[in-house]
């Protein structure tokens, strides 16, 4: 805990960290916002996943794209462009009257994500010292985890409270006042993105970016397939079902607290995947509502200390004006590996009840803990040792 609070005190961490995790918000409402309020709308489940597939699609086809205009374009006028293209078409979402509109104002929606995420872990090695840096990454691994925990819970107070519309209006008014806070800080008015110098796709060569994209995909894959197996295990009970993988973001935050800014070899990396897979396993094994908790909050537990020391190596691995780009594949990595844990463990849990679910869940975190054994077969990586 004396590293992060070090770390904040450092000039303009604080307001950069608050200001981006605030504009950041909108990503842990918008899908559940998005299902509430098409299936009210439209009285139908199947239209309203397809609208926020529809807004995942587009979030994981732009965001390398978007990552890469703001070293072309501007910082500052990318994310400002892109917050008011999400504003407008989420309001539009939010009143739309025809069926038909949905589908490709989700797509809009989605592309248009301000690549905040991206820009900011570009920056990074610019606003704080080198050997800060790994602090910084598990602060934001660990921070971002609050999202996903007050994210679901907005969406669901506002739409049975108020209205369905309601928590994508929000979405909209927070995407555009976050954005500008956080361009509003001290510090992001002197960073600036480099114009990438390469082709496109092209740092995807190196080894460490391959490994991060791998090892998040199939890690988010297993923690979406676990949730799949959870809902499922709990049935009717999905208050109770909430609380559980809440447990498990708590893990998170207590892995990312206490080993997120810690050096990681390869040895290190795999032992803490290794308690994933352990955690994820017992949980689907265990006896009790009790004990299965517990596995939960393992199996949460190296969640952010393991993505936090990939994205050190991914940043590590490519020169700064590729660094946006690569966040941004890493960033659809991720958005493709929550998609295929989702739908594998729907597959598996039709076909061999919640036994299947928490078995894809198992076998994907199992890959996730391999592939830095199998990146380091043609050599040493010292992005990761660094």
């Amino acid at each position: 805990m004396r590293g992060y609070v070090a770390l904040l005190r450092l000039p303009g961490v604080l307001g950069v960290t608050a200001s981006q995790l605030f504009a950041r918000l909108p990503l842990g409402v918008l899908s559940l916002a998005v299902l509430l309020h098409v299936q009210t709308r439209s009285g139908s489940y199947a239209l309203a996943g397809a609208v926020v597939a529809c807004v995942s699609i587009g979030e994981a086809i732009a965001m390398p794209v978007t990552g890469r205009l703001a070293g072309r374009f501007g910082m500052a006028r990318t994310l400002l462009t892109t917050a008011a293209v999400n504003a407008a078409a989420t309001v539009a979402l939010a009143l739309a009257g025809p069926k038909t509109l949905l589908i490709p104002l989700g797509l809009v929606v989605g592309a248009s994500i301000p690549p905040i995420m991206p820009v900011l872990r570009a920056l990074y090695p610019q606003l704080v010292p080198p050997d800060a840096l790994r602090a910084l990454f598990a602060l934001d691994t660990t921070a971002q985890e609050l999202i996903w925990i007050i994210g679901p819970v907005i969406a669901t107070l506002l739409a049975s409270a108020v209205s369905t519309a309601l928590p994508l209006l929000l979405c909209a008014v927070i995407t555009v006042g976050g954005t500008g806070w956080l361009l509003a800080n001290r510090p992001m008015r002197t960073l600036h993105v480099e114009p990438s110098a390469s082709s496109f796709g092209r740092a995807l060569n190196a080894r460490a970016v391959i490994l991060a994209m791998v090892a998040s995909a199939t890690l988010v894959a297993s923690f979406m397939a676990l949730e799949v197996g959870v809902v499922a295990d709990y049935g009717p009970d999905q208050a109770l079902a909430g609380v559980a993988l809440a447990v498990s973001g708590v893990g998170s935050l207590v892995g990312g607290l206490v080993l997120g800014h810690r050096r990681l070899s390869v040895r290190g990396l795999v032992l803490v995947l290794t308690v994933v897979v352990v955690g994820t396993a017992c949980s689907g094994l265990a006896p009790d509502r009790i004990l299965q908790v517990i596995a939960l909050f393992f199996a949460g537990f190296g969640f952010a200390p393991s993505m936090s020391t990939l994205y050190v190596a991914a940043s590590r691995a490519v020169e700064a004006h590729a660094a946006p780009e690569v966040f941004g594949w890493l960033t659809t990595a991720s958005l493709a590996g929550g998609a295929s844990g989702t739908a594998l463990a729907g597959v598996t849990n039709d076909a061999f009840g919640t036994a299947g679910s928490f078995a894809a869940a198992t076998l994907l975190a199992l890959v996730a803990a391999v592939s830095p054994v199998l990146a380091t077969l043609r050599g040493p990586m010292p992005e990761l040792s660094a």
